[in-house]
């Protein structure tokens, strides 16, 4: 009877394996249950608010076409910065509840990986007490076995009886590699929403950046125009005619000085040499030339590369040249122009302060002055916070500056 022990303790190891796993896990799903039902009621109600959002920003969008289109008076630009200002701040938090959602995503599954590899763990303990069984039948000998039936018939029925185990026990190990195939599944899931949440929390500071960009800029509008139409339309007028004088300011000066351009920067003269960066752009660039997203946009396309900078940053001459002047104006508060060869002149714009002269000569990497920007501050101008404004003008017109500058 020793052999019949032993299939009777097979077969009860593999119905073991494969049945009493789940009735042992079922004891614990009531909680776990509980917890999932508790995180898909909160990721819909995220998907809902992020719904309400889109429709919200929606409008706002539509308000800021209109007042793109309508006519450039101080009470527009205000209403359109102020509408600019709501869209990033719902845009904001569109993006926190996004990141939010995704957290609760990443919680769920984490859950259901858990729960996986419980299962996953009962199902391998379970396998190894039939694969111990089977091996301690397997040390009964077969002709030991035969010898211990009373019959040939009961012999093979029992021989029956442990190929039927052997099959449940394929079965049985099958469904535990595809349990390990969907937990690994789960897991790579689990790793793409880390990825997604960690492109969300980008996405969401160089929004809340923009936002102050947008803040700055409504500020910086309503100290250099006092909240006064009449204040606008003349920093309008000043905006219209500056470029134009400048423009025929720096072709008199490079006619009249060409000789001692082209000899205190040759390299220049030639053509075969970058402009040098006026700071280190350590926190890269703001706004772009003529960037979609300036919030002055209304007003003028941006003529220049703005660098994010603290206030009172050493600025240096991108090439040698000539300086031709140290002015204030509306736009850009404080400013130098120099004239280079090749009909090259560079602007430096937001200055806290001038240290290059009006009518001398700099050489490459002098410091001509001090950043500034900062809404408020005396020579900030037209300004979206503390930042050098850089523009390079070719023959007069404002050009990319990045063309003639080295990579970041």
């Amino acid at each position: 009877m020793v052999c019949v022990r032993y299939f009777r303790s097979i077969f009860s190891a593999v119905v073991l394996a494969t049945i009493l796993p789940g009735f042992v896990f079922a004891q614990d799903t009531g909680t776990i249950k509980q917890e999932i039902d508790a995180l898909n009621s909160q990721v819909k109600q995220k998907e809902q608010r992020i719904n309400e959002i889109d429709g919200v920003i929606g409008k706002y969008r539509t308000r800021i076409d209109e007042q793109n289109a309508a006519q450039s008076t101080l009470e527009n630009q205000l209403a359109l910065l102020e509408n600019r200002i709501l869209e990033k701040e719902l845009a904001i938090e569109r993006t926190r509840s996004q990141i939010e959602l995704a957290g609760l995503e990443l919680q769920r599954l984490k859950v259901q990986v858990s729960v996986e590899e419980q299962r996953l763990q009962r199902q391998r303990e379970s396998l190894a007490d039939v694969i111990a069984e089977m091996q301690d039948a397997q040390s009964v000998g077969m002709l030991e076995s035969f010898v211990a039936r009373q019959s040939l018939s009961e012999f093979f029925t029992r021989l029956d009886e442990l190929s039927r185990v052997e099959g449940d026990l394929a079965n049985a190990t099958e469904a535990v590699r595809a349990l390990k195939t969907g937990l690994e599944t789960k897991q790579k899931e689990t790793e793409q929403y880390r990825a997604t949440l960690q492109s969300q929390q980008i996405d969401l500071q160089k929004e809340q950046e923009t936002l102050e960009l947008d803040q700055s800029a409504k500020a910086s509008l309503l100290a250099e125009t006092q909240d006064q139409e009449t204040e606008f339309q003349r920093m309008m007028f000043e905006l219209r005619q500056q470029k134009q004088q400048e423009a025929n300011d720096a072709a008199r000066i490079e006619d009249q000085l060409k000789e001692k351009l082209d000899s205190i920067d040759k390299a220049l003269a030639r053509g075969d040499v970058l402009l040098n960066w006026p700071i280190v752009a350590s926190k890269g660039i703001s706004a772009r030339f003529h960037d979609p997203g300036y919030p002055f946009r209304k007003l003028f396309e941006h003529p220049g590369t703005d660098l994010p900078t603290p206030v009172n940053t050493p600025v240096r001459a991108a090439a040698g040249g000539y300086v031709a002047f140290n002015r204030t104006g509306k736009q850009y508060g404080n400013y130098i122009m120099i004239i280079h060869p090749g009909g090259i002149s560079t602007v430096y714009a937001h200055l806290k302060s001038f240290v290059a002269k009006a009518d001398t000569y700099v050489e490459r990497g002098d410091i001509i002055g001090y950043s500034g920007g900062r809404p408020g501050d005396q020579g900030a101008g037209l300004s979206t916070g503390a930042h050098l404004h850089f523009e390079v003008r070719q023959n007069g017109v404002p050009v990319d500056a990045e063309q003639f500058l080295p990579d970041l």
